[in-house]
């Protein structure tokens, strides 16, 4: 991406004007103009509103979703971000007066009633009205904190321009994501449509727990410097891996194809065709899943994005235009996971998709048809971290940190759907570190962490999770040479003890 000259309004509490000029922030307050750090060129509009309120089409057949950062904001509302790229889009809040409103611009192609979901973090007996040109809606929140509501009633458009604001009735704190509106005519062909693309998840509830690996090219072994990018993908010993997985009986194996750098260990021509040298000649994604299935174990692939800086910049240029604009970052997206999906078929069983902030609102049914190629029966997860699930078109609950299934989590004694909340339908999943001190091992001489957990909540922690059908994913920490800490490795015989009753 070329650097250009840009001028943006900041809507922050300084009301200033914010001008990247030639890799430099200049902030002019007060008349005088203030040196900041460099600016990032990837910087994407996640802190900043549009110059001008682009009308939004509604979509034909799909869900038209409106992003609180995108409306026009009345009163003291403030656009949330702790992204120092700006990729992420994460909410709007200091929501606390009737005075505070957000609207939107849409144009529709004809009269018609649509049903609206709201994205949305408060507390029980909040009101928030959702007005149109025709007729109000009123939605009472439910539950304290971030859920998915379904608002009661249909929201009245007509053809053409219409207007539709969203303010709370009474004073409250809260903090808004989105408004989803479906036309309710297409409403039960969508619905057929989600329906459909559903897996089955029985095979993962049957699995009951796994073991998580973020290890790759960002790597390190326990003492000294790395091996250069491929060496420690050529020298990995697979067969070694896959027998420490199966004494511990795992039923399956996350393993990050890309994490902290993006490095993707297996020939993908549709990764060298974005920016060559990013691959390896071995197939280690393809050796893994041959030795692991042999072994009665499904292989989960999770995926990041490859953004940041560093080494992930020249990726993510290559990847990236802005929030607004998607085109070339979903074109990428598609391209990878479809050959892969084709190139494993049904030796992939699932996707666990990191970073849910910077793809919604994207086009999740093609994403979804582009991640299931190759295995119509492929489990996919998108990572919403603390907020509702993003979309229907996916399997389960990504579930990064819920390890004590207060989220997510079905019923005692139910099937491990999600039977309500903010992941309702989506098999109750979770995914947490064992040991640590992080998800991976991205620094030299890094020392792992003894388990975090004692045997006694290890044992709670398990049966919880059995009675309500939450499959468990325990992330532990793995050298470059693929050996993980002793103490670690022993905890997860004790949960094959309480697991697998041996």
């Amino acid at each position: 991406m070329k650097t250009t000259l840009t001028t943006k309004i900041a809507f922050t509490s300084l009301k200033a004007w914010e001008i990247p000029i030639r890799g430099i922030n200049l902030i002019l307050l007060g008349g005088l103009f203030i040196l900041l750090k460099p600016a990032n060129v990837l910087a994407a509009p996640g802190c900043f509103q549009q110059e001008q309120f682009v009308a939004i089409q509604i979509k034909p057949n799909d869900v038209t979703i409106l992003m609180s950062d995108r409306a026009k904001l009345t009163g003291n509302l403030k656009v949330f971000n702790i992204d120092p790229t700006n990729l992420k889009r994460f909410w709007v809040q200091n929501w606390k007066n009737p005075d505070d409103s957000f609207e939107w611009t849409l144009n529709a192609p004809a009269d018609g009633l649509y049903t609206a979901d709201m994205l949305i973090e408060g507390a029980p007996g909040n009101k928030i009205e959702i007005a149109g040109p025709v007729n109000s809606l009123i939605c009472t929140l439910q539950v304290t904190g971030w859920d998915k509501i379904a608002v009661p009633g249909e929201l009245s458009l007509r053809k053409g321009t219409n207007k539709i604001s969203v303010k709370a009735m009474e004073p409250a704190n809260l903090k808004f994501k989105s408004l989803e509106l479906i036309n309710l005519a297409d409403k039960s062909n969508i619905e057929e449509r989600i329906r459909k693309f559903r897996s089955n998840t029985k095979w993962m509830v049957h699995a009951g727990f796994g073991l998580m690996f973020q290890w790759g090219e960002w790597g390190y072994p326990q003492h000294g410097a790395k091996k250069p990018w491929p060496k420690m993908i050529d020298d990995f010993n697979v067969d070694a891996f896959a027998n420490m997985v199966a004494e511990v009986e795992a039923g399956y194996v996350v393993w990050s194809a890309t994490w902290s750098t993006y490095f993707f260990p297996a020939p993908i021509k549709a990764i060298d065709n974005i920016l060559p040298g990013r691959t390896c000649s071995r197939d280690l994604i393809g050796e893994l899943a041959d030795a692991l299935n042999k072994r009665g174990i499904k292989l989960i692939l999770y995926y990041h994005l490859g953004h940041g800086e560093n080494v992930n910049l020249e990726w993510w240029k290559n990847n990236w235009v802005s929030q607004d604009d998607q085109t070339i970052f979903i074109k990428n997206f598609c391209s990878i996971t479809t050959e892969v999906g084709e190139r494993y078929g049904k030796k992939l069983a699932g996707w666990m998709i990191d970073d849910g902030m910077i793809y919604y609102p994207s086009p999740f049914e093609q994403l979804g048809k582009a991640l299931k190629a190759g295995n119509s029966h492929r489990l996919i997860a998108y990572n919403s971290w603390i907020l509702p699930r993003f979309t229907e078109f996916q399997d389960f609950f990504f579930g990064e940190g819920n390890e004590k299934g207060i989220d997510g989590a079905g019923p005692k004694g139910g099937n491990g759907i999600v039977a309500d909340g903010p992941q309702k339908g989506l098999q109750g999943f979770a995914n947490f570190i064992l040991d640590g001190p992080n998800w991976g091992i991205a620094q030299p001489e890094t020392t792992i962490n003894p388990p975090q957990y004692t045997k006694d909540q290890i044992a709670s922690l398990v049966k919880n999770a059995m009675e309500r059908k939450l499959v468990m994913s325990f992330n532990l920490l793995m050298y470059e040479d693929g050996s993980v800490s002793p103490a670690s490795l022993e905890m997860m015989k004790y949960v094959r003890s309480i697991a697998r009753g041996k």
